[in-house]
């Protein structure tokens, strides 16, 4: 049974490099129009945070102005920066979500260029200039991140500020072979972590950089939303600013420690951490072997690391607490 998910697994990725053509069009295209003023990156939920690396990777590479907008706040706000010249990319699943349907409204009615992520056939896929399709399954939102990097240097790339697309891409075509490897490794720290921790009921998760995605992600999505566990993502940057004074011997705290420019400020968190606690778990990308990536581009890699360990820890986690991942109390089950 392993053996079949993770072929699954592995498949799903796959698709999201089998995209590379139409994704080459899309950036091409976009370029030509010279409309890349601004990007927004606009969803809800792990939807969103899926695609939060894009944001380091364009503040590290290009003078391109990227924002990352929640869809309610997105089409309540309005920013004022929107307009023609933008690039719209809107994050959902289902193709329905109302807060993304109304972003696209607004986004249509300044007249920006919308990008989805979504599934075919749905409000969403129908009506956006372009559609990078998205099936159900393990993987979707790696999938996705996969597809978003190559527009992203795609992009970079043709506004001449990146010149390591050639070594980014072969990083890419390695991932889905790599993940699998990253998932099998991670499985006995992961069964070890929830054994432990299957009876806790409040977490710290800790990090930052272009790993934050990753770090909501797990706090609010996975341990809040799967397992109605409480848990806080608070950032490396601002953990000295109030959270460490909660800290003591039983505070459970999960630390994502990337290999990003900001790796030195999680470390002082790490530091500190395991000096006045006993429960600290510590996740380090640069423990995990990525074959075919060069070191010079490790960082930008990090969160799809993080994102495989991560996936294995809450797998045994809600098998140790006999809580399905798929359990909801109110989504999708009441009206809100």
């Amino acid at each position: 049974m392993k053996t079949v998910k993770l072929g699954e697994y592995k498949a799903t990725l796959e698709k999201g490099l089998s995209q590379k053509d139409y994704i080459q069009k899309v950036a091409e295209e976009i370029n030509e129009k010279q409309i890349t003023d601004n990007i927004f990156l606009v969803g809800c939920g792990g939807s969103l945070m899926v695609m939060n690396p894009c944001k380091y990777i364009c503040e590290v590479n290009s003078k391109i102005n990227l924002f990352i907008y929640n869809a309610s706040e997105f089409y309540t706000v309005r920013p004022s920066a929107l307009s023609e010249n933008s690039i719209v990319v809107l994050s959902s699943l289902s193709g329905e979500t109302n807060e993304v349907i109304k972003s696209l409204e607004y986004a249509e009615s300044v007249g920006a260029t919308t990008i989805a992520f979504s599934s075919k056939n749905s409000t969403l896929g129908d009506r956006v200039d372009y559609l990078f399709p998205l099936s159900k399954g393990e993987g979707v939102n790696d999938s996705q991140l996969i597809i978003l990097y190559q527009f992203i240097f795609n992009l970079i790339q043709r506004n001449g500020k990146f010149n390591k697309n050639d070594e980014i891409f072969d990083a890419l075509n390695s991932l889905p072979g790599n993940m699998v490897n990253i998932k099998e490794q991670a499985r006995e720290e992961a069964t070890a972590f929830a054994k432990r921790y299957k009876d806790e009921n409040f977490f710290l998760v800790v990090g930052s950089g272009i790993n934050w995605g990753e770090v909501y992600t797990f706090a609010t999505c996975n341990l809040e939303e799967m397992q109605w566990i409480k848990a806080q993502p608070v950032h490396s940057g601002e953990f000295f600013h109030g959270t460490f004074e909660l800290i003591n011997k039983d505070t459970n705290i999960i630390i994502f420690k990337g290999e990003d420019k900001t790796r030195p400020i999680v470390k002082r968190v790490v530091d500190f951490s395991q000096k006045y606690s006993e429960n600290v778990t510590l996740i380090d990308t640069k423990d995990y072997h990525l074959e075919g990536v060069d070191e010079s581009i490790r960082e930008y890699f990090s969160p799809f690391v993080l994102s495989a360990v991560k996936e294995e820890y809450l797998k045994m986690l809600s098998r140790e607490r006999n809580h399905p991942i798929s359990t909801r109390r109110y989504m999708g089950q009441v009206s809100y």
